[in-house]
């Protein structure tokens, strides 16, 4: 039976009639996350209905979102579904099995086992070496490598079409690298199947670099501080901060949100809401980053698989998530919220310091002559590290009703041994690759070639410009006016809007030339001036993947097809790349889903924006890369009538530290301004 929002609250009303609701864990709104407590429940409850076998590795314990008409009905008091996705797989069997736990009634409510898919993986998937060590062909390649297999760790990265074992095992390739020595040992591979655990086809490129080699890899432990940092810059506020919090939601100046940290996503942002002269208006239900690859741009094989889906395979590295940095992640004013995630085994864990929220200075707000105000941000930060690679994400929310969504990329570049030691001797070395004499990365030490490589991440971004219906998105881009009567002296331009109706139509790329944005509007809702109230979508930098169209890693990642996408609202069209994108000759996401070219004017729609780097490695950036940033912009676009910001005030402690300046003063025989 379908529930309406009304009939559900009628019901929930009834069930509550002369008591008071009880709330699952503490919880007082329906997208809380899951409570450590409720964790522990959930798998307890699997165990004890036998669903699970007790060797099964959890992909995913997360809250499985109440329908969003249900969230957007809630009301204080009322009683609140609560239910957990898990997600799970045994090495031995092909496929994983999902399951929901209703965590009121503390039932099993359903299990669906998915055959021929590959559930995620990190920590678990460390029986690389267990599998390699016990083959005989693999330690006597070593052994022809002058390598001792007692010498040597494995590591190991999904394979994906690119795999020779069956539909749905669980397949990797395998590379070794010696022991304190963080450079693999190039040229020797192992298809490896995991679920049979035998090693299915080693690769040998005899000619590749194997030498041990001094590569001043990057180690906490040996970090010297050997220059002085500069005089203390400190942030204070005497006063407290303005932002509230109350439990997961936050409020700041005419700002009122949500946050959560998913166990597969990362930050997510809900319910953002915009106080205007009282009046409390929508503008996005959820806000998440829920995939992103990570395509390598050397031609040899190991680089080739080298395509981490760094949230479908690997779910942003939660399960070994660690607490922010106060002072260097985020400045000392801010306050660092916790939040519960998840080991492969289920067990339940908390990160003190997993997501920071403060106050920024913003530079000017606005300005004109001598009056200007003074601008201030609330930002929410979180960051994460996937191996190698740190990355942040942070939404910063400006007075202005402006959202800046900033990406810092840091840590470790990927690295591979090669034979040269100058980027002069390039020619001499015929067994490093290169295309006519280019190589395809940088050196950075000797013997180390960091591997060009592009970085993309796809933002989901569910709109609701006052309200989650009604909602249309139009493609701006600003065009001459070719020279003529129109245009006598050839310096018009306008803007051409254009309506996008369907899916297959809003399939778009970034235009710097023609200034390209995307304007969602409410196609019922008017400001004063007759035009439709919205947010425009304002791209960063960007780039275009390399990555062949007709290449096996475009049938997984159809997303960058383009950097731009619309689709009709469906709760279970989350991950862009689909569920389960480590799996082989399984496709499912973006395409798949806008091929149905469902009706998007006028309707509840989502806005998918994939945000794209090239980086090609400095030596500067070795053996730690200073952070690099990019992003986008959501700005609003007639959804005010005016200047929000129009009456802001200067803090009152400027207005005492700084008198105004004196035209007259003593001492001086010229005038001052």
């Amino acid at each position: 039976m379908i529930k309406t929002p009304l009939l559900y609250a009628i019901g929930v009303g009834l069930l509550c009639a002369g008591q008071v609701c009880a709330q699952t864990g503490g919880n007082t709104y329906p997208l809380d996350p899951l409570s450590a407590a409720e964790m522990k429940k959930v798998v307890q409850i699997l165990k004890d209905s036998k669903t699970t076998t007790g060797k099964d590795i959890f992909n995913i314990i997360n809250l499985k979102e109440p329908p969003k008409s249900e969230v957007l009905a809630y009301k204080p008091g009322m009683h609140i579904r609560r239910e957990a996705f898990t997600s799970f797989y045994d090495y031995s069997k092909n496929g994983i099995t999902e399951a929901v736990v209703d965590l009121n009634t503390e039932k099993v409510t359903s299990v669906k086992n998915i055959p021929n898919v590959i559930g995620m993986g990190l920590e678990a998937d460390s029986v690389a070496n267990i599998i390699v060590r016990k083959d005989k062909a693999w330690v006597a390649a070593l052994k022809k490598r002058g390598i001792s297999i007692d010498s040597v760790i494995h590591r190991s990265v999904f394979t994906g079409d690119i795999g020779i074992a069956p539909i749905g095992h669980r397949e990797q390739m395998v590379i070794a690298r010696r022991k304190k020595n963080n450079v693999d040992i190039e040229g020797l591979m192992a298809y490896t199947d995991f679920t049979t655990g035998k090693i299915l086809k080693i690769v040998d490129e005899g000619n590749a670099f194997s030498d041990m080699t001094d590569l001043y890899y990057f180690n906490k432990d040996s970090v010297k501080e050997t220059l002085p940092a500069p005089k203390p810059l400190m942030i204070t506020q005497p006063e407290g901060h303005t932002f509230a919090v109350n439990g997961h939601e936050i409020t700041w100046q005419n700002w009122k949100l949500r946050y959560g940290v998913d166990n597969r996503e990362g930050l997510v942002i809900y319910n953002v809401r915009f106080n205007d002269n009282g009046k409390e208006r929508s503008v996005m239900y959820r806000g998440s980053m829920p995939e992103m690859v990570v395509p390598y741009g050397s031609p040899d094989l190991f680089q080739a698989t080298y395509n981490f889906f760094d949230v479908g395979e690997y779910r942003l590295g939660q399960g070994t998530a660690q607490s922010l940095t106060p002072g260097a992640d985020a400045p000392e004013n801010a306050e660092y919220m916790p939040a519960i995630l998840h080991r492969e085994n289920g067990t339940p864990f908390q990160v003190d310091r997993a997501v920071a929220v403060y106050e920024e200075y913003g530079g000017v707000l606005w300005r004109h002559g001598t009056v200007s105000r003074r601008a201030t941000n609330l930002v929410i930060k979180y960051y994460t590290m996937i191996e190698n690679y740190d990355y942040a994400f942070t939404w910063r929310f400006k007075e202005d009703g402006t959202i800046d969504v900033d990406i810092e990329l840091t840590g470790i570049v990927e690295v591979k041994g090669v034979h040269r030691t100058s980027e002069m001797s390039m020619g001499a070395n015929k067994n490093d690759l290169s295309y006519q004499g280019h190589p395809f990365g940088t050196l950075v030490h000797k013997h180390v070639e960091a591997i060009n490589h592009q970085h993309f991440f796809v933002f989901r971004l569910d709109m609701d410009i006052d309200g989650a219906q009604n909602n249309s998105v139009m493609e701006m881009n600003s065009k001459a006016v070719p020279p003529g009567k129109d245009n006598p002296y050839q310096n018009a331009f306008y803007v051409d809007d254009t309506m996008f109706m369907n899916e297959k139509e809003a399939q778009r790329d970034v235009n710097y030339q023609s200034a390209r944005n995307w304007h969602v509007v409410n196609n019922k809702e008017m400001n004063e001036f007759g035009g439709h109230v919205g947010y425009m979508l304002m791209p960063g930098g960007q780039a275009k993947t390399f990555v062949s169209q007709t290449s096996l890693l475009r049938k997984k990642a159809g997303f960058l097809n383009h950097q731009f996408w619309v689709t009709q609202y469906h709760e279970n069209e989350i991950y862009p790349a689909g569920k389960y994108p480590a799996s082989n000759k399984v496709y499912d996401g973006l395409p798949e889903w806008t091929a149905k070219n469902r009706e998007i004017g006028n309707n509840d729609v989502v806005l998918w924006y994939v945000a794209g780097i090239t980086h090609i490695v400095r030596p500067e950036e070795w053996p730690i890369m200073s952070v690099h940033h990019m992003g986008f912009t959501l700005m609003p676009f007639g959804f005010f009538s005016t200047n929000p910001t129009y009456g802001n005030s200067n803090p009152e402690f400027i207005k005492q530290q700084f008198k105004p300046v004196e035209k007259t003063q003593p001492g001086s025989d010229i005038e001052h301004q």
